[in-house]
């Protein structure tokens, strides 16, 4: 518990944003003992459909499996999840799709699961621990930090102690923090975007397409990817420059446009054209921010402190990691929270950075790497490799996905192996298994990051 002096004790704390990460931020301070009220915006997603075109997919890897093994939900998750075992590119000309593995063992699955399935457990078990107070429909204006007050649409006002900041890419606490002059971000746009769709199941409710893998249909500038839901629909996402997509702006340009680019998919979904024109095309960007807390009395977590491009899989995962990190340096700076949030921030913003970057190298990979003769060739070699000395390599995409190695290390990593690679394909005669046995050891995995944790059904 936090001493008497602790603003964590001696005023109300608030979370502002109850998705992934303002859910599991608040289970965690429930732990540590603190009454906590965790304010949405929006209206109670269990008990209200989400609209179509919100991001309703989420890739659930090592790191974000950790945190929800700690707070005891792993059972519930499990049971929502479909695990994927690679990618199944559809490429252009080839009359069957390939299956490109994510790793060589068995656990080396990446989980797919509905948003709103997991931010559900995660309500549930905020409210179960009897000290989260959750208020839906409550829109955060304002923060005054002279007065501790948080404005609410409507004219509302409720006091804090400390507020944290859980409340997405565009946060109102990030820009009040901003205003105090402790935070400066800058936003770096694609000139992308993306349209989600879903396709439906067969009529017998099974899946169209093989539920066990992530569905790519690579095109160079654009890609097409597919993920299985456990009802037998896929949530599937264009992604493509703007151009692009402003061009689709007629019923027959989109007819077109799915009908030469992807010839195999678009007959699996009648309503394409209905749906395409319907649901909202989303940006795309990446936000830093650096100085993710005001004193003892703000943090940001989650998209408010780094919000990332999708193409790695990983703003969830990074997101619910950097909560679990929040509570291990409050829990260590249990009176002086100003000093935790320091310590957090000094933690995660290289890895932060480390992750936006590698995502959007993950966009190229996706939409056009894969298919190169080169980059196919790279990453056999690595599986290689790694299948002969697992204790030392271990390609990038796998220290990423199923590891809780820092991704700041994780980069780092996978730029000398990329230095051993291309030497090892420029000359067949190189000792690459002796320059292998040279590299650094891995280190040893979280011991919570136990591969059993989710089935591999």
């Amino acid at each position: 518990m936090t001493g008497s002096g602790s603003r964590l004790t001696t005023g109300p704390l608030a979370v502002v944003g109850a998705g992934q990460a303002g859910a599991l931020l608040s289970i965690y301070l429930a732990r540590q003992g603190h009454e906590v009220t965790l304010y949405e915006s929006r209206p109670d997603l269990r008990r209200t459909r989400v609209g179509a075109g919100r991001s309703i997919n989420l890739a659930l890897a090592t790191r974000g499996i950790v945190p929800l093994v700690d707070v005891g939900v792993i059972d519930r998750v499990d049971e929502l999840t479909i695990p994927m075992r690679g990618r199944m590119v559809h490429a252009v000309g080839d009359p069957e799709p390939a299956l490109h593995p994510y790793g060589s063992r068995d656990h080396e699955v990446i989980h797919s699961i509905s948003r709103t399935d997991l931010n559900a457990i995660l309500l549930d078990d905020a409210e179960a621990t009897g000290r989260v107070r959750i208020e839906f429909g409550a829109e955060l204006e304002s923060v005054d930090f002279d007065r501790s007050l948080l404005g609410f649409a409507g004219g509302r006002t409720e006091s804090f102690g400390v507020v944290f900041g859980a409340d997405g890419a565009g946060s109102r606490v990030r820009a009040a923090m901003v205003g105090q002059g402790t935070c400066r971000f800058t936003t770096d746009w694609l000139d992308h975007g993306y349209k989600e769709l879903t396709l439906p199941p067969a009529g017998s409710g099974s899946h169209r397409l093989d539920p066990n893998a992530l569905h790519l249909w690579p095109r160079g500038e654009f890609m097409l990817i597919a993920l299985a839901n456990p009802t037998g629909d896929f949530t599937v996402t264009l992604f493509a420059p703007t151009a692009t997509m402003d061009s689709l702006d007629t019923p027959d340009a989109v007819r077109e446009f799915f009908g030469a680019e992807f010839a195999d998919f678009a007959p699996l979904v009648p309503d394409l054209v209905e749906q395409f024109q319907a649901n909202p095309t989303g940006p795309l960007g990446t936000m830093r921010a650096t100085g993710w807390s005001h004193e003892d009395r703000a943090v940001l977590v989650g998209d408010a402190a780094h919000a990332i491009v999708p193409f790695h899989g990983q703003g969830m995962n990074l997101a619910m990691e950097s909560v679990r990190a929040l509570d291990r340096h409050l829990r260590d700076s249990p009176d002086d929270p100003a000093a935790a949030f320091r310590a957090y921030e000094i933690e995660r913003k290289p890895d932060a950075d480390a992750i936006a970057d590698m995502a959007l190298d993950n966009y190229l990979e996706m939409r056009a790497g894969v298919i190169d003769p080169d980059h196919v060739a790279r990453r056999s070699l690595a599986l290689e490799l790694e299948r002969r000395h697992p204790e030392h390599l271990s390609p990038r995409y796998n220290m990423v996905m199923f590891s809780t190695m820092p991704y700041a290390e994780a980069r780092l990593r996978a730029e000398r192996q990329a230095e051993l690679l291309t030497t090892a394909l420029d000359d067949p005669t190189v000792d690459v298994d002796g320059l292998v046995a040279a590299l650094p050891e891995l280190p040893a995995l979280d011991p919570l990051a136990d591969p059993r944790a989710l089935s591999v059904r």
